[in-house]
């Protein structure tokens, strides 16, 4: 029993140990106890090493079961100074039936959303990738000024396979 134990630990060390070793760059940014602010843009800026290189380019969204709605819309910029692209996504957050889809226990969920899957980038400048919320309730114009139950964003960049 201790053999099929030890053995789990040392399978799981190692997939995790091999999952890090594709990330070149992550930071979290904590949001305000009052929710996401429809003017709030979370920046992080990233230096590619090389333009031989593919990324991929993931957001990170940890949730509670405060945030109201089943899907979040986001407005992202990668800029470099010679390149700018905006793109408008929007990433199911949970099931038909209401059960939050990303990983996690209890009430706090984390979802791994795919940003750019082959992004690679022109020079070595360095990147500025800005995320906002974009979420409005149907049938409205304007945004929710604050979109709660989003804890925290992060934005994490691996070597593509």
């Amino acid at each position: 029993m201790a053999i099929i134990r030890n053995s789990l630990i040392f399978a799981g060390l190692l997939w995790l140990t091999a999952c890090q070793n594709h990330v070149v760059f992550e930071s979290t940014k904590v949001i305000g106890l009052e929710g996401w602010h429809k003017d709030s843009v979370v920046r992080m800026n990233f230096v590619p090493k090389d333009t031989a290189t593919a990324y991929q380019i993931f957001f990170l969204v940890r949730n509670d079961n405060e945030y109201p709605y089943s899907n979040l819309f986001l407005i992202a910029t990668l800029e470099n100074g010679k390149q700018k692209i905006i793109d408008t996504l929007e990433y199911e957050m949970a099931d038909a039936k209401g059960n939050w889809l990303g990983s996690g226990i209890w009430d706090l969920k984390e979802s791994k959303l795919i940003y750019k899957n082959d992004y690679r980038p022109q020079d070595t400048l360095p990147v500025q990738i800005s995320v906002r919320q974009a979420v409005r309730k149907t049938g409205q114009i304007p945004g929710d000024e604050y979109l709660p139950g989003i804890k925290t964003i992060g934005i994490i960049i691996e070597k593509a396979n």
